[in-house]
C-alpha cells in the first residue's frame, strides 16, 4: 500500500474516511499477527499502518466537528 499523506485525506469525504478506517485496521491487525507470528519482513508497514489510523481519525473528527 502506498503511504498517504494528510492532503489525500482531506480530499475524502466521510464515508469514504470510514471504509478507508476499516481497511487499516483490518491491515493493521493482519501484519500484526504475521509479525508476532515471524512471517512478516515489512515491520515497517506496522508503524505506517498506525499513523494512517491516526491521520483518518483526526480528518473524521474534524468533519463531524464542522
Amino acid at each position: 500500500m502506498a503511504k498517504k499523506k494528510i492532503k489525500d485525506f482531506k480530499k475524502m469525504k466521510l464515508d469514504a474516511l470510514k471504509t478507508e478506517l476499516i481497511a487499516n485496521r483490518k491491515m493493521l491487525f493482519e501484519n500484526n499477527f504475521k509479525h508476532k507470528m515471524g512471517q512478516l519482513k515489512e515491520s515497517h508497514t506496522l508503524k505506517e499502518a498506525r499513523k494512517n489510523i491516526a491521520r483518518i481519525k483526526t480528518e473524521i473528527n474534524v468533519k463531524n466537528g464542522s
